[in-house]
């Protein structure tokens, strides 16, 4: 498949999945890039770029539809893969984090969560307290190499003081709470390796935008186009070129 007939499935799956409410199915997408040289890989890259546009794409893990709204939920304070070991200075990090933080509240969580409801300012920063065994394992849970442990603890934090603010008198309020640190430092993880996706398709972006650029200019280094040459030269949209040129802060 050339770079042409490739832009043009790509635009036009993305039509098709706009005007199917943003998502497409992944057999579509595969029956859709049905070639030899599209490989694992590549279709992965197809994806991760449908992902950047805002599109959904359902039932990649294991060819099934997506998951229900239930069973997100059910699996959302759940890590998608075995903890990884904190490194030493992670280790340390914590230690320290641990010990700024002060000794646990050793009054019972019920009584504690009485005084926090009477607006007890003490009962609140003692159940700050004790909630950080929840937000130092949901970090370790959520772990991943690329982040900065602090992050992730950080993210806890805000999980745990937005479920306190939030916080009515009700049944289980713990588990809630311990819910809400977890899908706070989850939904950052996520963000972050959208973002990092994101990135590294721009980048390519760029890559290919210069590798095309240096071939046709290869015969006469001197010659100057404008975006809308290039756009017609290259088959590219001129809003395209100009948001990768933008990234390489060329005017």
């Amino acid at each position: 498949m050339d770079i042409l007939e490739f832009q043009n499935k790509l635009k036009e799956i993305q039509t098709l999945a706009v005007n199917n409410g943003k998502k497409v199915h992944v057999q579509l997408v595969e029956k859709f890039f049905d070639d030899p040289d599209m490989d694992g890989e590549k279709l992965k890259r197809v994806y991760d770029y449908l992902e950047t546009q805002g599109i959904r794409v359902e039932g990649i893990l294991g060819g099934a539809d997506s998951p229900s709204r239930q069973e997100q939920e059910e699996r959302s304070a759940q890590p998608e893969k075995e903890r990884i070991p904190l490194t030493r200075e992670e280790e340390e990090y914590l230690q320290e984090y641990l010990e700024n933080m002060g000794a646990r509240e050793e009054a019972a969580e019920e009584v504690l969560f009485e005084q926090f409801f009477r607006g007890e300012r003490a009962a609140r920063e003692a159940l700050t307290r004790l909630y950080q065994r929840e937000v130092v394992e949901a970090a370790k849970d959520f772990n991943r190499e690329e982040l900065f442990f602090g992050d992730l603890l950080q993210e806890g934090n805000m999980g745990l003081l937005m479920a306190l603010e939030n916080a009515g008198e009700q049944e289980d309020l713990g588990s809630r709470i311990t819910e809400e640190i977890r899908n706070a430092v989850r939904s950052f993880v996520e963000e972050q390796t959208r973002q990092k996706k994101e990135d590294d398709i721009l980048v390519e972006r760029v890559r290919t935008l210069e590798a095309k650029v240096k071939e046709l200019t290869e015969d006469d280094k001197d010659i100057k186009y404008s975006v809308e040459e290039l756009a017609l030269f290259l088959d590219m949209d001129v809003e395209d070129i100009r948001s990768v040129l933008r990234l390489t802060g060329e005017e």
